[in-house]
């Protein structure tokens, strides 16, 4: 099997023999090579192709920032990343464009590999390589937020401060203010208002507010008015749905809180793809629903055909890049075409985006999504899918256009066959 290629740069050789050791368990895995300069780097990559770059920002002649922006011109299919320790914020707004993620010094040997793995899988959902140089190199693919990238800092200290993350949501008031504002909304049926930062973070956990920042940050970077006759808040909606729907889904099972968490987090997420081909492909995304109009079918079916992709996958390129759980990546990337292998998250986010799609339909149009019961039998039994309509009818009061346990609900959702 062929090696992962990774090239480290700093300018500092006691990092790089660090960095050496640290990463000595992965020499079967990857082949690794370590330059102290930009010009160095520059020289290997003309040699030869790398998967992945990892480079400081702060260096003497040509920083990292400069490096990472030639190298996203000349090798946009090479993942981008930057370790660095602080940097100011001119050395940000440089470098910006140019990196998929950002990693601070000291970090981990295990921090360290699982972002990088973490990043590289994300490949793996997009197989038409001729899309994935195109979506490398979209030069404003949005970046993780910086107040997302604080709080996961503050996370992988020993012991996280709650304090410290609500200070950091709170120095953006428009954030705090959208954040609070969601979550006092029905979609999340808290039983009291929640009137502070601090609040919120207890009562709907760390990943929830991870989940909701990123969210709030994905559908406010993009064009509203990209494509026209589509609305952006019904789509915000339906993401709010389906994240509600997969964490209901998920406690009817009584699985791990971290479980559930994920399931809200993978279907809060789980079509920010359609946000990447609308901005940047309006005409061909107009296309799409030109075909959907006309002709019906899934939108991912058609989405294929003309891009060579699908907004599942192309939502699951961009978290993985941002270093999101791997499960999370993988549903996002796979809730349109679940196997049995695919394991239970992914699967939970399948039936919920399908029971979203039965009962609120957008316009006469809206294509409506079966899950194929024969591809995980085990996860779609019928009885099955009867208790988790029951448990989301019944504490989901604000979803009254229809019922959810009715029968002939069931037999739209299911495909028996």
């Amino acid at each position: 099997m062929t090696k992962i290629r990774l090239l480290f740069v700093d300018d500092e050789d006691n990092v790089l023999a660090a960095l050496r050791r640290m990463l000595r368990n992965k020499r079967n895995d990857w082949d690794m090579t370590l330059v102290n300069s930009s010009p160095a780097a520059l020289e290997v990559l003309e040699k030869a192709p790398f998967d992945v770059i990892v480079s400081d920002i702060k260096m003497p002649g040509m920083d990292g920032a400069e490096l990472l922006t030639r190298v996203k011109d000349l090798y946009p299919g090479t993942i981008r990343i930057a370790l660095s320790g602080q940097v100011d914020l001119n050395e940000v707004i440089r470098s910006i464009r140019s990196v998929h993620q950002y990693i601070s010094k000291p970090c981990t040997a295990d921090v360290l590999i699982a972002r990088i793995e973490g990043a590289l899988r994300s490949k793996e959902v997009l197989t038409d390589r001729k899309m994935l140089n195109l979506v490398t190199e979209i030069e404003a693919l949005p970046v993780i937020p910086k107040i997302f990238q604080e709080i996961r800092d503050e996370l992988s200290k020993p012991e996280p401060s709650i304090d410290r993350i609500a200070a950091s949501i709170t120095r953006d008031v428009g954030l705090m203010a959208k954040i609070l504002k969601l979550v006092n909304s029905p979609f999340f049926g808290l039983p009291t208002h929640i009137d502070s930062m601090h609040k919120a973070i207890t009562m709907l956990g760390l990943e929830t507010i991870k989940a909701l920042i990123l969210s709030t940050h994905l559908f406010t970077t993009f064009d509203a008015h990209a494509l026209s006759g589509l609305k952006l808040n019904m789509l915000w909606e339906h993401c709010f749905r389906v994240a509600n729907i997969a964490r209901l889904i998920a406690e009817c099972d009584k699985a791990d809180k971290n479980v559930i968490a994920n399931c809200r987090m993978a279907g809060l997420l789980h079509d920010v793809g359609k946000l990447i081909l609308i901005n940047y492909f309006p005409e061909k995304y107009a296309l799409v629903l030109d075909s959907v109009r006309k002709n019906g079918g899934p939108v991912c079916d058609i989405e294929r055909d003309i891009f060579g992709t699908t907004h599942a996958e192309m939502g699951a390129y961009l978290m993985g890049l941002w270093g999101m759980a791997d499960d999370v990546v993988h549903a996002i990337g796979y809730h349109h075409g679940h196997r049995p292998s695919d394991g239970y998250i992914p699967n939970v986010v399948t039936a919920a985006d399908a029971i979203d799609h039965h009962c609120v339909v957008f316009h006469k149009d809206y294509s409506r999504i079966r899950i194929c019961k024969a591809a995980a039998p085990d996860m779609f039994d019928e009885k099955r899918l009867h208790l988790w309509l029951d448990y989301v009818a019944d504490r989901w009061r604000t979803i009254d256009d229809f019922n959810l346990a009715d029968e002939s609900v069931l037999g739209e959702i299911l495909d028996r066959e």
